[in-house]
């Protein structure tokens, strides 16, 4: 269970994330919601430790993350992947090479910085290019893919970290609608057939809806929301983006992507 417990960040006298106390169970699909601006994403860097806390403590099934340092830090931040709307690539490597970064922290550094990957690395990242349908994008330049497909790559990256939670910082605002769609599918069918728990930051309504179990709202580095994705009426959504509330509730995407989720989830074990 991820436990966060009166989490602050305050820049002099702006408080970025305000008193927030949440638990969230083990292999939980939980959305993150608000506008921008509203501390989504110092939510999510003080979890993964990219970001300290001015007050309160985070913890990860007892253990307080937030009291880590040295080889403790950098062992949560490997069960703790990250997922970044910039996609955090590096270009000019092949896609496959840019997955197995993700092994970093299960492999020497003698192996690590010439490449010299196991045959068990490379059959793990080209399984997880299988499984989000890159696999023919193995020996392609990142930087020659599209944007939704350099997201699933960041995602393949961080799905063979073995991480035990996701944080995914805004991993669709710069997508067109199609590509989102396609991302948020990956990002759910890992949350089901892995059972991995998956935070994600989202500015849209409709795919908090259609996605995500529980939804957190956020606004000016408060909780003002907590509960399930139906309970999202007109007026919560008001509290959570003010003027820009009437953007939110016009858009009509749920249907068609919660239909096209259902399809893509796979067999029940």
């Amino acid at each position: 269970m991820l436990e966060i417990d009166g989490l602050s960040r305050h820049y002099g006298d702006v408080r970025a994330v305000d008193n927030v106390t949440l638990s969230i169970e083990k292999g939980a699909f939980v959305g993150v919601i608000g506008r921008s601006g509203a501390g989504k994403s110092t939510l999510l860097r003080m979890i993964n430790r990219l970001t300290e806390p001015t007050a309160g403590a985070v913890r990860w099934d007892g253990t307080a993350v937030s009291a880590l340092g040295g080889s403790g830090l950098h062992q949560w931040r490997r069960r703790c992947a990250m997922i970044f709307q910039q996609f955090n690539l590096i270009g000019r490597l092949d896609v496959l090479d840019n997955v197995l970064i993700g092994r970093l922290g299960h492999t020497s550094a003698w192996r690590a910085f010439p490449r010299l990957w196991s045959r068990a690395d490379r059959e793990m990242a080209f399984s997880a290019l299988e499984m989000l349908d890159l696999a023919p994008f193995a020996s392609n330049r990142a930087d020659d893919l599209s944007g939704g497909q350099q997201q699933r790559v960041a995602i393949c990256r961080a799905l063979v970290q073995e991480p035990e939670i996701i944080l995914a910082d805004e991993p669709v605002a710069s997508l067109d609608p199609r590509n989102a769609k396609v991302v948020m599918d990956a990002l759910a069918r890992i949350n089901r057939h892995f059972g991995i728990t998956v935070l994600v930051n989202l500015h849209s309504l409709d795919l908090a809806r259609a996605y995500c179990g529980r939804v957190v709202g956020m606004a000016q580095g408060r909780l003002v929301f907590d509960g399930a994705p139906d309970a999202l009426t007109e007026a919560a959504a008001r509290e959570l983006y003010g003027m820009e509330a009437h953007e939110v509730l016009d858009a009509d995407l749920g249907p068609t992507i919660g239909g096209s989720l259902a399809s893509a989830m796979p067999a029940a074990a």
